[in-house]
C-alpha cells in the first residue's frame, strides 16, 4: 500500500511517521512473497510495537492539543489496532511464523491504514493551530 497525498493530516511530523509505517509494510510484503524467515517476521511486529506505542501517543496528543473533535474516535481506533498487534504476538510466540497469518495481517493493516487515516486521522488538518 502506498502513501497518498489525500492521507495527509497538517502535521509533518505525524504524516512522517504514517510514510514510514506505509514504507515498513510494504517492504514487509515485498520479504514475505519473496520468502520471509520468522526473525524477519519477528522484527516486524517489534516495529509495530515500538510504533504504536511512540506514533499513536504523539498524535493522540496532537488532536487533544488541537481541539480537534475526533480526537476520543481516534484514540478508541488505537486500542483496536494494538489489540491486533498483541493478538498476533501471541499467536506468534505459540505457534511460530506462519505465512499465511502474516499475509493476513498485512491486509488488516493496509485496510486499517486507509481506513483510519483516509477517515479520523485527515480531521486533524482543520483543526491544527497556524
Amino acid at each position: 500500500m502506498k502513501w497518498k497525498e489525500e492521507y495527509s493530516t497538517g502535521n509533518v511530523e505525524i504524516d512522517n511517521q504514517h510514510k514510514t509505517l506505509f514504507a515498513y509494510s510494504e517492504d514487509f510484503r515485498e520479504v514475505l512473497e519473496n520468502g520471509c524467515r520468522s526473525e524477519t517476521y519477528e522484527g516486524f511486529l517489534e516495529f509495530l510495537t515500538m510504533y504504536t506505542s511512540m506514533h499513536f501517543g504523539f498524535e493522540e496528543e496532537c488532536m487533544f492539543a488541537n481541539k480537534c473533535p475526533f480526537g476520543e474516535k481516534n484514540k478508541n481506533e488505537h486500542a483496536v489496532f494494538i489489540k491486533i498487534i498483541k493478538r498476533e504476538i501471541e499467536a506468534f510466540q505459540k505457534d511460530g511464523f506462519v505465512p499465511s497469518r502474516a499475509s493476513k495481517l498485512l491486509d488488516v493493516i493496509d485496510a486499517w491504514l486507509d481506513s483510519h487515516i483516509g477517515r479520523i486521522d485527515v480531521q486533524l488538518k482543520s483543526y491544527i493551530a497556524q
